[in-house]
């Protein structure tokens, strides 16, 4: 070897030990195999998918795919640049080419799924960076593939507009309901902020005689996680997304729209935990027969969504019967035009007693009117509590006998009717009853 071509030859070993220059001989592609060539893409374990072989000698750009009787392309890869080596992937009759299918209740989009039975013409094909393309070719035969789809039929989201606080109106909470056409390997419900797309809210199905990936009708109810004391989601535009994809491959998403606003988690305190009871010396109060224990307080909305409230008003007073039966608030109210009947998603401060045999019987709005603010909406109106704003509670039980019971103790709360007591035993009295 003369010195110019050693000199030449350690040169272009330096460029490739660089990572600048490959050193290929021959042949672009090779030893391109796709074993065996008759696969039943069905998942049942026999036969479901072939290996795909090939050996690069320079960097590439790589390219499968299929073609039936027709000529009709399927690509399993386009142009997916790769290093000198040899290569090997699985391929189970799947194609990852997005289609759209219109269902009754609308679009569904086919992510990917199982190639018809029939005879295929492979091709692996390479292209390097001079732009010579070299490709090998062969058959393989489809047969008993499973090529149904999986359909989330009857999609829907109700309702379009979603206020998550809590309020017990019918925009508190969000239906999403489908029915499944066949059994899948894996099904998910999410939410997506377009804007955030890698940040997904997964929500999961409720109680069902069904499991999740078996096939029929699915609901799933929906409160933005308020119901689990977390934070709902920001208010603003959002994608109700299912996908659920088969064992054998097939693949499918439905997309929906959703408005999330006014949400987040209602919070409420009696403030500085006091209650002014009228006559309270030492922590005891004496009311005789015939007179009436009254009280005031203060309830601040410390969240940042408004609270929703109702009567009986502050100033209303109650009758505490002789004979007293443990029953609900609404029977021992003196009587008045409205019923004011427990609703889910209200609050209203309470008093309560030791032998009560009913929680909180006697019940007020958590301020007066011209303490609230009256919000109107498409279903249902209702009076609110602003935040960061107060209410004057005060009332009167009157006594016509007295409570069950020795030594009774008395106390104050709020209640978030069908959701539980935010404040409980406030500011507990002892109440004598019948003493002069």
């Amino acid at each position: 070897m003369t010195r110019i071509a050693l000199c030449t030859v350690v040169f272009a070993l330096l460029l490739a030990g660089c990572g600048r220059l490959d050193v290929g001989f021959g042949p672009l592609l090779r030893d391109v195999t796709v074993a065996p060539d008759q696969i039943s893409p069905n998942a049942d374990g026999d036969t479901d998918v072939t290996e795909i072989r090939y050996t690069l000698s320079r960097s590439a750009y790589i390219s499968i795919f299929f073609e039936n009787d027709e000529g009709e392309r399927f690509y399993f890869r386009k142009d997916r640049r790769r290093s000198p080596g040899s290569y090997s992937v699985l391929w189970g009759g799947v194609m990852d080419e997005p289609q759209m299918e219109i269902l009754e209740s609308g679009p569904m989009e086919i992510l990917s799924r199982v190639l018809e039975d029939g005879q295929y013409r492979w091709v692996v094909e390479a292209t390097d960076d001079d732009a010579s393309t070299e490709a090998v070719s062969g058959t393989i035969g489809l047969n008993d593939g499973d090529t149904e789809v999986p359909r989330l039929e009857s999609f829907a989201v109700t309702p379009l507009v979603f206020r998550p606080n809590l309020d017990g109106l019918r925009d508190d909470w969000v239906s999403i309901s489908y029915n499944l056409s066949k059994e899948v390997q894996n099904i998910q419900v999410y939410l997506l902020d377009p804007n955030r797309p890698g940040v997904k809210v997964h929500i999961a199905e409720g109680p069902s005689a069904i499991e999740p990936e078996e096939p029929g009708n699915h609901t799933y109810k929906y409160f933005g996680g308020v119901d689990l004391n977390a934070e709902p989601p920001p208010d603003g535009e959002y994608l109700v997304i299912g996908e659920a994809n088969d064992l054998a491959g097939n693949r499918v998403r439905v997309t929906r729209n959703l408005v999330i606003e006014d949400g987040g988690r209602p919070r409420a305190d009696v403030v500085q935990g006091e209650i002014d009871w009228a006559g309270e010396v030492n922590r005891v109060v004496s009311v005789p027969i015939g007179q009436k224990l009254c009280f005031n307080t203060i309830v601040r909305n410390e969240g940042e969504v408004p609270i929703r409230t109702t009567g009986p008003w502050p100033g209303q007073e109650y009758v505490f019967q002789e004979g007293y039966i443990p029953e609900n608030y609404n029977t021992l109210a003196t009587k008045q035009k409205e019923n004011w009947h427990e609703r889910g998603g209200t609050f209203r401060f309470g008093i309560n007693f030791s032998t009560a045999g009913f929680n909180y019987p006697f019940r007020w709005a958590i301020g007066r009117q011209e303490d609230l603010v009256w919000l109107e909406f498409e279903e249902e109106s209702a009076w609110y509590l602003m935040p960061g704003k107060a209410g004057h509670v005060s009332g009167c039980i009157h006594f016509e006998g007295p409570p069950p019971g020795t030594n009774v103790l008395w106390w104050g709360g709020l209640i978030h009717e069908a959701y539980g007591h935010h404040n409980d035993y406030i500011d507990r009295i002892s109440v004598n009853v019948g003493l002069e």
